[in-house]
């Protein structure tokens, strides 16, 4: 078979590999992006992502990436030439018991802490001016007026087309076999079209990413999921702006463009035994639903329209790991972005191909791999 030099290896073509791609490219370097399928295809992460653009509730270590982020949104999609439908609405988290506002009252004076200094706790007089028709129960708010929701398969294309303007190439429905080792450094990967060799390998596919490294010996701590989403059939006006979630409910609710709900959250189903697909659970989708319809009665109006997961690799903490893999040489990582990647997509790129040629990135620093071995002892 054929051999292949670059200077960077992204192996998986999902939202963060492709931000990574187009960075890495906007820096003039030579950048493969190696992926099993095509970009945001069932049932990767960036397929069935619900498309939160938030900040509030991010782990402290993800903070600074939250904020570059988010920033950096609005003029995203004249950056990457694309409809992304990005909409900056904000996010809603709401109470619904006088204990669970005052939990809130905590939860915004973290959120102050973490930078996110515009985040503030509303009444629900104050909630019901900006979603009259939320739940009657609702007692209060945490509200992020600068967050928002895009949508997904469009911003991972948006992304992967605009490295690809920048030299960067794409090798789609290719597998990735294993990696190509000399000593103790990673120069490559064997895939289906040949071997490739490069200065520095990315790993950047998500549920599929320890069937790699276990070519090293390494199983990453992380749980494969199966992340439920629902759409809703197409209601009439837009009416709902912000996204919403709930203190003491597994839901995050937006209204799309042409009017449906879609719901999600981080209800399960369950992946196959080969994990490449998943299988639907009756029980969450019901929950799911009810817990929409509780916060936000208009959804009753509508049906169903169709359910499905996408594959995700959460790590056992709960935020990802980006970075140089400890005791590999050459071998980066952006795994285990456990449901919530989508939002600092954009920063990851950005920092991660900072760090490649040599940057201070402290954005990084408390997402370090290094952690990796810590966690193996628990």
């Amino acid at each position: 078979m054929s051999e292949t030099s670059v200077e960077v290896l992204v192996i998986g073509g999902g939202v963060i590999g492709s931000s990574l791609a187009y960075h890495i490219a906007r820096q003039g370097r030579t950048v493969l992006v190696v992926e099993q399928a095509e970009g945001a295809t069932a049932p990767a992460a960036s397929w069935a992502s619900a498309g939160g653009v938030r900040r509030q509730g991010r782990h402290p270590a993800e903070a600074m990436l939250a904020s570059e982020a988010i920033a950096r949104w609005p003029t995203l999609e004249a950056e990457l030439e694309a409809d992304m439908h990005y909409r900056q609405g904000g996010n809603l988290l709401v109470a619904e018991t006088e204990a669970e506002a005052e939990q809130l009252a905590s939860f915004v004076h973290e959120q102050q802490a973490n930078g996110f200094t515009d985040v503030t706790l509303l009444t629900a007089a104050e909630v019901r001016n900006l979603v009259p028709e939320i739940a009657m129960q609702v007692t209060a708010a945490s509200y992020s007026p600068i967050d928002g929701q895009a949508d997904p398969i469009r911003t991972t294309r948006a992304f992967a087309a605009a490295a690809q303007r920048h030299g960067a190439a794409y090798w789609n429905a290719t597998a990735a076999l294993a990696l190509h080792v000399q000593g103790r450094r990673v120069v490559g990967v064997q895939t289906a079209r040949g071997l490739v060799l490069a200065e520095q390998v990315v790993l950047a596919a998500g549920a599929w990413s320890n069937q790699l490294t276990d070519t090293l010996g390494i199983h990453l701590p992380m749980h494969l999921k199966a992340f439920q989403m629902l759409r809703s059939s197409s209601a009439t006006g837009q009416t709902l702006r912000p996204v919403v979630s709930a203190v003491n409910r597994l839901l995050s609710l937006k209204q799309l463009p042409d009017g449906a709900f879609l719901l999600g959250g981080g209800w399960l189903g369950e992946p196959t035994a080969d994990h490449r697909s998943y299988q639907l659970k009756q029980q969450a989708i019901d929950g799911n639903w009810a817990a929409a319809c509780a916060i936000y009665p208009p959804v009753a109006q509508q049906q169903i329209a169709r359910a499905w997961c996408g594959l995700e690799a959460e790590s056992i903490d709960e935020i990802p790991f980006v970075g140089p893999l400890s005791g590999w040489e050459g071998l980066f990582l952006a795994v285990g972005f456990s449901g919530h990647g989508f939002a600092i997509a954009p920063a990851i790129g950005h920092n991660l191909a900072e760090l490649l040629i040599g940057n201070p990135t402290p954005e990084l620093a408390g997402l370090s791999p290094a952690r990796i071995a810590t966690l193996h002892r628990h």
